[in-house]
């Protein structure tokens, strides 16, 4: 009897087990029932680990940027828009991290937990980019590396971004790996750059200056050409704030940031969002900017940090954010660019909901910073090389040990009812002004006229 016992607790035990077993498989294959029907070894959605199988995804206007025909991924007819949106779109491999047919290939695939993928899957992805500024802005870049963008700093909608180098998914370079032009291709430099940004880091001290020095609007400054280790691009002679900041006067802003001191350019970093990693509608992870600064530190390395130089990097969408939040009273929305997705039918599957960038600058901060960067275009600048666009901005030439500068512009409209913010990065160019400020202009003059009626 005692051994009948023993064996029926065994069995039952073996049996126990098997459903435990059995439970946790299933548990487990329902949890991460997506992830396994999304993975490259479907053959509903790859052949040979290339997309072959998603829905369409167009842009503002619904031009098709991507689609699937006869079983076949197919691309935008024109080179340039292929081109130009490669980034954003990614490569049919995965190459391009951040890519949207990988970061959004749920709801490409019309994927359902009931019913897996759907090979025909008839889903939409809508953007908020217009495709013809993009092509436009990858001109503008031309053979150098770098990147444009354009945002709508009410609603953080992208209206254009565009990062080099690049090439045509259906013509990719054979030496891409090996040729020094192509090096970083596969980065979207919008997000995943880090650059000096020179000049237009003055925009954060300044920031800092309105906060902390009550009198600085009545301050005076002496250029001379450079004050001990700090080297200006002029001879400015008595300056004030306002005119220092027009003609980018690193003698007076390296002296403000000494009065400053690191703590207080800390803080002005860290109250424009520039050290933030933002993980943001899109799915795309972006670099946090870098400032390296402490009260140790001696007056010219301070100074070269106020001015933008020494070892200071700044992440070129973070920086586009801190404009939104200067043009839209102090507080923006992360930018982005996929709208929604719909099935068939029109119902949405996806709707991005705008998410507040944690940026919070006082609108007295704000509002002066505003007419600040207003003067540089109409005092400075000059407004004839914007058109008919009504500009606030700041260009900044980014010295470097080797080559070139980096050429910066970073500014947005000042008239609320054609509400974008831009940022221009040439690399290894030239003048902030005649580069950055350049290719800025054309894009922001390109929109008006689609926009301005």
């Amino acid at each position: 009897m005692r051994t009948i016992n023993k064996r029926i607790i065994l069995i039952v035990s073996v049996v126990m087990i098997f459903l435990l077993f059995t439970i946790l498989l299933m548990f487990s294959m329902f949890s991460n029932a997506r992830e396994y029907a999304l993975k490259s070894v479907n053959a509903h959605l790859y052949e040979n680990g290339v997309l072959t199988s998603a829905g369409e995804i167009v842009d503002a206007n619904g031009i098709k940027l991507a689609y699937t025909q006869d079983g076949e991924r197919k691309y935008n007819n024109d080179p340039r828009i292929r081109s130009s949106v490669l980034h954003i779109l990614g490569d049919n491999k995965g190459f391009i991290s951040g890519g949207i047919q990988d970061t959004f290939k749920n709801e490409l695939s019309g994927y359902n937990i009931i019913y897996g993928v759907n090979k025909e899957s008839k889903n939409t992805l809508n953007l908020t980019l217009d495709a013809e500024l993009c092509a436009s802005a990858y001109n503008e870049l031309g053979s150098y590396k770098g990147c444009i963008a354009v945002c709508n700093y009410k609603t953080g909608e992208l209206i254009c971004v565009a990062s080099t180098p690049s090439y045509d998914i259906y013509n990719k370079p054979e030496d891409i790996d090996t040729n020094p032009d192509y090096e970083g291709i596969y980065i979207n430099r919008l997000y995943g750059g880090l650059y000096t940004p020179g000049s237009v880091f003055k925009v954060v001290t300044a920031m800092a200056a309105i906060e902390n020095i009550s009198d600085i609007y009545n301050r005076t400054y002496y250029c001379d050409g450079k004050d001990g280790a700090i080297i200006c691009n002029d001879v400015h002679g008595k300056i004030s704030f306002k005119t220092a900041l027009n003609q980018s006067c690193n003698v007076a802003f390296a002296q403000i940031a000494v009065e400053l001191g690191a703590e207080k350019i800390k803080e002005a970093f860290h109250k424009a969002g520039l050290d933030v990693s933002y993980e943001n509608n899109d799915r795309i992870s972006t670099k946090a900017s870098i400032l390296n600064i402490t009260a140790s530190d001696t007056d010219a390395d301070i100074g070269w940090t106020g001015i933008g130089q020494s070892t200071t990097l700044v992440n070129p969408y973070s920086f586009l954010n801190f404009m939104c939040a200067i043009a839209n009273g102090g507080k923006s929305y992360e930018p982005y660019f996929v709208k929604s997705a719909v099935n068939e039918n029109g119902r949405k599957v996806y709707e991005a909901e705008p998410l507040d960038s944690g940026i919070t600058i006082s609108p007295t901060t704000t509002s002066l910073l505003k007419e600040l960067l207003r003067s540089d275009v109409s005092d400075y600048y000059g407004d004839y090389l914007f058109g008919d666009v009504t500009m606030c901005g700041k260009t900044g030439t980014a010295e470097r040990d080797n080559g070139l500068p980096h050429a910066w512009f970073a500014g947005f409209s000042y008239d609320d009812n054609f509400p974008y913010a831009v940022i221009a990065i040439l690399e290894d160019s030239g003048s902030g002004l005649k580069y950055a400020g350049s290719a800025a202009s054309s894009i922001m003059q390109e929109l008006y006229k689609k926009t301005i009626n």
